[in-house]
């Protein structure tokens, strides 16, 4: 048996890009994502242990695990699958499966993709029995706990909304802050205020300067208080200059990004969604053009610094660094061990792009790793300065304001000044106490309050950090999720709740509250975290959804239902007045007149699938919806036994990383089809 020693990771391109670092005496091989998971079809977990029962995903993992278990016998095996729970757990199954064939099982956390930092981590690979297990009980929990939570609500909400509803432990609270948001839009009554402004004016060297200033109190709540004021000074020529404040003001940039900063700065900049952000970030990451990009930290090593200085200095000079370092500090100290999201090549914006074009990535990998690259060594650069200017003027004994400011050094801004960023300001002249300066109109404006505006997708990223719901690996899973089941739909940039979203949390609220309490949420979480740990056991975590979950509740009637009886009593000409406050007396109504007929259409769908598949389509199953419905799953699946996907289809999944589904074509054309129509808009 070989020498070599193997190197295993989850997806082909890192793969690739790390062999070119460890030469001949290594062989790297990739998992290509999760091999293992519960089953798709059945809970796949024990309720009385919590035991999950795991399977190999696809053919194509199997083959893959194969070719492993080969290379492995009697090697030194480097488990290098990514460094937060998930890549943990593709990790830990590998050991399972190798620990009693290779010689060694080594363990390493690679947080960029360069070659120095390979060689380094390779060399410094500990044996997997001395790492944290702990990262694969905090994976365990969530898997279960949300398996559970998913398979025994979403069939009861299914059954007692009426419809098709998924129920997700993290998912559902995502759902609840969109809808609630759409109600407080819609509850909203917008009140009157009133804004009284004076345009001046001041003549410097024949040069006329004009600014605004605003009444002193900024929103006049009472409209006859504003009309009186108005009518008061409508007349005047001139106002006197009472007060001149000038002041310096420094601003610091903001810390290099996370996770959840990245997303929502690519969905406020570029309109990104965060599963797109993710995507191409992964891309970068495993390009070795950025560091690991799923993290809550804010620390940049000391290393990185000094190359971000060494930039800076040659890029801007050296009024552009501050005599000190800046050090940034994550909200919780356990994120620390990793490291924020920075470049790893420590070359100007020229650079960047060189590197983008050798590794042949897209224009839309450069427009994330330039934002990147901006928020890096602006974390590193000097504040900008500003100065700003206060006046009070005086308009026949009435207060007015106004304020500018002026940039006098740049700073941090010579890199990064993103809209987002800037403040609205003015010029102003150069004014005096006691000018008297010309009045050249005065406004008196009725404005509306505004009702709050719709979650943008990083908006909502945000909302559900500060919550503390889900964490660095699942804000995008969990966006798109809602996205895909049909609970959010994207209008203008903006996240706008579907009726189906109003019924679940309707439901929800009334019959399992605990699903969408934020709070609940929230300490589940932490529950994870303290298993990650090794503090608390993830069984219990476990234990205590399934028993929420199965607790029984009292049946309560949405309002689809009813609605949904209220037609059926309406078309049978019957009346539901005397049973439509009981739930079990109002659903046996429902089965009993709910239209048991297949439509046309499912009809002539049916008899083409059973031409081409050959099964047997009898009358029984043409006269009734419930049995058409299920005939043509099944006849579909049969459809997809023998579906061969074209080379075209192949390289569409590949391009992506989702060789895991070249196997399962039903999966491949799902995802297929999502990508094309996300493009397509």
């Amino acid at each position: 048996m070989s020498e070599k020693k193997i190197v295993i990771v989850e997806s082909p391109k890192k793969a690739k890009e790390i062999s070119h670092f460890l030469g001949k005496d290594f062989i790297v091989k990739a998992t290509v994502g999760h091999f293992k998971d519960l089953p798709e079809n059945e809970m796949g977990v024990d309720l009385n242990t919590y035991e999950p029962k795991f399977v190999i995903k696809s053919q194509n993992h199997k083959k893959i695990l194969s070719e492993i278990k080969k290379l492995a016998e009697k090697s030194e095996v480097i488990i290098a699958t990514d460094p937060d729970r998930e890549g943990y757990a593709i990790g830990y199954f590998m050991y399972e499966e190798l620990k009693k064939k290779a010689k060694e099982v080594k363990r390493a956390e690679f947080h960029e993709i360069t070659k120095e930092h390979i060689k380094e981590k390779i060399k410094n690979a500990i044996p997997f029995e001395k790492t944290n297990f702990g990262l694969f009980n905090a994976f365990l929990g969530r898997r279960v706990g949300d398996r559970i939570v998913g398979y025994t609500l979403s069939p009861i909400a299914s059954r007692e909304i009426g419809g098709r509803f998924s129920v997700g432990r993290v998912q559902s609270p995502a759902v609840r802050l969109v809808v609630e948001r759409e109600i407080e839009i819609q509850n909203f009554k917008p009140t009157p205020y009133y804004v009284l402004s004076a345009v001046l004016s001041k003549a410097v060297h024949e040069l006329l300067y004009t600014f605004t200033a605003t009444y002193e109190n900024s929103k006049i709540e009472n409209k006859e208080e504003a009309e009186k004021i108005y009518l008061d000074i409508k007349d005047e020529k001139t106002a006197t200059l009472k007060k001149v404040e000038k002041k310096q003001v420094k601003q610091s940039p903001k810390p290099p990004f996370t996770t959840s900063t990245l997303q929502q700065s690519a969905s406020t900049v570029y309109r990104f969604p965060p599963e797109k952000t993710m995507m191409l970030a992964q891309d970068l990451f495993e390009s070795g053009l950025i560091t690991y990009h799923r993290t809550d930290s804010v620390r940049i090593s000391e290393k990185a610094i000094d190359g971000i200085r060494n930039l800076i200095n040659k890029e801007f000079g050296k009024d552009y660094l501050p005599e000190k370092i800046r050090v940034y500090k994550s909200k919780n100290t356990q994120a620390d061990a990793h490291e924020a999201i920075r470049i790893t090549h420590f070359v100007n914006l020229e650079g960047q792009k060189k590197l983008i074009q050798e590794k042949g990535l897209s224009e839309d990998h450069f427009k994330l790793l330039k934002l990147i690259y901006e928020r890096t060594v602006a974390s590193q650069m000097a504040d900008a300065i500003f100065e700003r200017t206060n006046v009070t003027v005086d308009i026949k004994g009435y207060t007015f304001k106004a304020s500018g400011s002026i940039l006098k050094f740049k700073g941090y801004k010579a890199v990064y000044d993103l809209e987002e960023e800037q403040e609205e300001t003015q010029n102003l002249p150069d004014l005096k106490n006691k000018d008297v300066l010309n009045i050249e109109k005065i406004d008196l404006e009725e404005k509306f309050t505004k009702p709050p505006a719709r979650y943008t997708e990083g908006g909502l990223v945000k909302k559900l950090e500060e919550l503390g719901i889900g964490r660095p690996s699942t804000y995008a899973t969990i966006i798109k999720t809602i996205k895909e089941r049909g609970y959010v739909v994207k209008e203008n940039g903006s996240l706008r709740p579907t009726e189906n979203a109003f019924h679940l949390i309707e439901y929800l609220n009334n019959r399992y509250n605990w699903v969408i309490d934020y709070s609940f949420t929230k300490k589940m979480e932490d529950f994870l975290d303290k298993v990650e740990e090794n503090k608390k056991d993830w069984k219990e975590f476990v234990r205590q959804l399934h028993e929420k979950s199965a607790s029984k509740q009292d049946v309560k009637i949405s309002k689809k239902m009813l609605d949904y009886a209220k037609d059926l009593a309406e078309k049978h000409g019957k009346s539901i007045e005397e049973i439509k406050d009981d739930p079990e007396k109002l659903k046996e109504f429902i089965d009993a007149h709910a239209e048991k007929n297949p439509s046309q259409k499912q009809i002539e769908y049916a008899k083409s699938l059973a031409e081409k598949t050959g099964l047997k389509l009898t009358d029984k199953e043409l006269s009734d919806r419930k049995l058409l419905t299920k005939w043509i799953d099944k006849a579909k699946k049969e459809i997809m036994k023998n579906y061969q996907l074209s080379e075209k289809q192949k390289n569409v999944l590949i391009k992506y990383g989702r060789e895991d589904l070249i196997d399962n074509p039903a999966k491949a054309l799902k995802f297929i089809k999502s990508k094309l129509s996300r493009y397509k808009k």
